[in-house]
């Protein structure tokens, strides 16, 4: 190898070192930059009077399920209409204590000299209180579903995922160390899943006695269900909708519903392809990094970034193997001894010998 191939191979692998390098920082960068505009906008939206509120409750039905962020901003001028949905906070009442201060997301009912009737879209009777244009925050102008279960979720399963990704770290094979992350944040978000329950939910808001009792259900999950009764009678509710479950007679105010996953055969089938799809990537990562074959020395692997000793030996031997065959002794032999062998046929062949002159006596 010359000195400018050696010079070009240890430059190719600086730079395949540091290549790495720039682009994580490059990632860096880029992640602060879009974390700034998203803080700067969310400042100027704060200036601005603009407010976001997480549904907890099922009072407004389909138009903001549980789990919903709603946006909302100052009424300013604009009066107030009926049918408009407000974010308000009751006014103090008679051992109403600190939870009636809460904000709640009613539809304005009413208007009646000035005093405002809400009304939840899935509760039976309008609320008990009447509210002011000084109570309202802020009209809701957007109703963002799923976006408040997300934001709960969050710090959780960041919280659990830098866990994973600490632990995981010392595993020095790349395709070991992704499967176990891969498997470790699907646990993570399993967890999490299971603990705040975003999908199959159900909540009963009332029970009417009689001979027929009857229990008013609310779905507070994102996915369809089936709101089964103790007799077997069930009601089929989409995310944020009402619906009734026929209860025995001489049933009381404790009653046993179950939810049930109500979902379509296409859906079953996307629900399970989702679910595998971590194990399935887990099992073929581990799977190649059984079959990877053993890593070669390369030439970053020496300390002067040439060729091993191995390596080397190979071209020598075969130029030595070369320069043993042009210049091995049959050739040499030949050329040398044919000569010597014509000149000793020369002086013992009788033909090739002059005729021998005897003598003459004086």
């Amino acid at each position: 190898m010359t000195a400018g191939t050696a010079d070009t191979t240890d430059a190719s692998a600086a730079r395949r070192r540091r290549a790495p390098g720039r682009a994580v920082r490059s990632r860096v960068v880029v992640t602060v930059a879009v974390v700034l505009l998203v803080l700067l906008a969310v400042a100027a939206a704060a200036a601005a009077g603009v407010r976001t509120f997480d549904v907890r409750t099922p009072s407004m039905g389909r138009a903001a399920p549980v789990g919903s962020l709603v946006v909302t901003v100052p009424p300013g001028e604009r009066r107030l209409a009926v049918g408009d949905v407000v974010t308000f906070v009751p006014p103090v009442t008679e051992g109403g204590g600190t939870a009636a201060r809460l904000p709640y997301t009613h539809r304005v009912t009413a208007i009646v000299d000035g005093a405002i009737t809400t009304k939840g879209d899935a509760n039976g009777a309008a609320d008990a209180w009447t509210i002011t244009r000084g109570d309202v925050v802020g009209r809701v102008v957007a109703v963002l579903p799923v976006v408040g279960w997300v934001l709960r979720m969050l710090p959780w399963a960041a919280g659990g995922i830098g866990l994973v990704w600490l632990l995981t770290g010392p595993v020095a094979a790349r395709a070991p160390r992704t499967a176990a992350r891969l498997v470790g944040v699907s646990a993570v978000l399993a967890v999490v899943v299971a603990v705040f329950r975003p999908f199959v939910a159900l909540v009963v808001t009332g029970v009417d006695p009689g001979a027929r009792p009857t229990a008013h259900v609310a779905s507070t999950g994102l996915l369809p269900i089936r709101a089964v009764g103790p007799s077997g009678s069930s009601d089929r509710l989409l995310s944020g909708s009402v619906g009734q479950v026929p209860l025995p007679p001489g049933s009381d105010g404790a009653v046993a519903l179950t939810a049930r996953l109500d979902l379509p055969p296409l859906g079953w089938v996307t629900l399970a392809l989702v679910c595998a799809v971590p194990l399935v990537l887990g099992v073929l990562l581990a799977r190649s990094s059984r079959r990877a074959p053993s890593p070669r020395t390369d030439a970053a692997d020496t300390p002067t970034g040439r060729p091993t000793d191995r390596a080397r030996a190979r071209p020598t031997d075969r130029g030595t193997d070369r320069r043993t065959d042009r210049s091995s002794d049959r050739p040499a032999d030949r050329a040398t001894h044919r000569p010597a062998d014509r000149a000793t046929d020369a002086t013992t062949d009788p033909a090739t010998e002059p005729p021998v002159v005897p003598p003459v006596p004086a």
